[in-house]
């Protein structure tokens, strides 16, 4: 069975949001139609990152990294991750919030780095764990 972790959201979101939302009124009350346009698009795309950013570990041993869809999906084999740890940063990732886990893995010979935010870091971390354990 798929087990799936949504994302954490910080505050930091959450005011991202209400700032654009703000700024969308005010342009369009002033009639800004191209700035009301674009914070109309930031928003949607805010909107969509909040509504679908998601973790999910399927039976077939992948984690799959979702972001909504304006931001490419990206699978990872359970069996090419090296190593997990919580961190805390702001960087840009497909995660809502600085409580993050990073996730070292290897792809096409290299160690790449991926961080996500699941809402229980430590369960995540432990379920990946139990998965990797029956591959």
């Amino acid at each position: 069975m798929n087990r799936t972790f949504h994302s954490k959201v910080d505050g930091w979101y959450w005011m991202m949001m209400a700032v654009t939302a703000f700024l969308l009124f005010d342009f369009f009350w002033f009639h800004y139609i191209l700035l009301a346009v674009l914070a109309a698009a930031v928003m949607v795309f805010e909107i969509e990152m909040l509504v679908h950013t998601r973790y999910v570990v399927t039976v077939e041993g992948t984690l799959e990294i979702k972001s909504g869809r304006f931001v490419p999906d990206r699978a990872i084999g359970l069996s090419s991750i090296k190593s997990m740890r919580r961190v805390r940063s702001v960087s840009i990732a497909p995660a809502l919030s600085q409580d993050r886990v990073e996730v070292v893995y290897l792809s096409e010979g290299e160690n790449k780095k991926v961080q996500v935010s699941p809402q229980n870091g430590e369960e995540f971390i432990r379920w990946i764990e139990k998965r990797k354990q029956f591959k």
